[in-house]
């Protein structure tokens, strides 16, 4: 399992794989068809290393300040001559950008919707919206809304 105490230079890192052949391969389409159906216990480990950086928590946090705006407020969209001064597009793109180096780290394939459960449990956490990534508020949430991306192990018998 790869190490994620010090992250120093991890945007560098991304890029520079994906400048090789087996970084163009492993992102190659944004793995569009190649995901992996990741379990609960991968999901909140990828929501906790979102927290583990003051970078990434401080645009984690900015960009669950915007999910939380727009769900407040369905009628704002891109069409309000607002919406790109209020939107975090540098913070969007640094919680993306280390999705897709944790990602590379863990060899985890990516697809459309690879994290997808651990970045929405990482955003609620942030606003305020569960008690901790690993509540069974968290777990109900997950199989509601992501258990067709996400596996859960067997219950016990």
């Amino acid at each position: 399992m790869a190490d994620f105490d010090d992250i120093t230079g991890w945007r560098e890192e991304l890029e520079a794989f994906k400048a090789t052949d087996e970084g163009r391969v492993f992102f190659g389409k944004f793995g569009w068809g190649n995901a992996t159906r990741l379990t609960f216990e991968q999901e909140v480990r990828f929501a906790e290393e979102l927290f583990r950086h003051d970078e990434i928590r401080e645009a984690l946090k900015k960009s669950a300040k915007w999910v939380k705006f727009l769900d407040d407020n369905p009628e704002f969209g891109q069409e309000d001559e607002r919406f790109w001064d209020l939107c975090p597009v540098e913070d969007n793109k640094t919680v993306s950008a280390f999705k897709r180096w944790y990602a590379m780290k863990q060899n985890i394939a990516l697809g459309p919707s690879t994290f997808s459960a651990g970045k929405r449990l990482a955003i609620d956490l942030a606003n305020g919206d569960l008690p901790s990534l690993r509540s069974p508020e968290a777990e109900q949430f997950v199989r509601e809304e992501f258990s067709w991306i996400v596996g859960f192990p067997k219950e016990a018998q």
